[in-house]
């Protein structure tokens, strides 16, 4: 799944509004991407609009079950426990971002990977939220709060 990855972030890189579907894909081949890697990466990216926003429940605690656990590491849970917590996210923002995380189907998701995909989810959302997460990385992407 890490080609997943590459990909969304070549996208980031390269891709203007006006690029439509097919345009894309071309363009993905043409950076020597997979086909099956293309195809992944482009059924992740539609996860954003399958999501739908439930109504956010206050505090509530996730508990995870035993599969999330071993896909999310320790650190990625406590990180979100964190920016909820300290209200830069809300309930239904994490499961977002859960979501996102768990259909990459990594073996463990490690912070960076967290924070990425947190910043996909925020910025594709609606509200304040992606304010609070461009104030949490710094202008080169590394780290400001842990």
């Amino acid at each position: 799944m890490e080609d997943v990855i590459d990909i969304i972030s070549y996208l980031l890189d390269h891709l203007d509004e006006e690029d439509e579907g097919s345009e894309i894909e071309e363009q993905l081949r043409a950076a020597g991407y997979p086909e099956e890697g293309i195809q992944r990466a482009l059924d992740w990216m539609d996860g954003f609009d399958e999501m739908q926003s439930p109504e956010n429940s206050g505090a509530a605690l996730r508990s995870y079950q035993p599969w999330e656990s071993q896909q999310l590491s320790v650190a990625a849970r406590g990180q979100l426990a964190e920016w909820e917590y300290l209200g830069v996210i809300n309930s239904s923002i994490r499961e977002r971002i859960i979501d996102r995380l768990l259909a990459l189907e990594l073996e463990e998701t490690d912070l960076e990977t967290l924070d990425w995909v947190a910043f996909l989810v925020l910025v594709n959302g609606e509200g304040p939220e992606s304010y609070w997460m461009d104030q949490l990385l710094s202008p080169d992407g590394s780290r400001i709060l842990h």
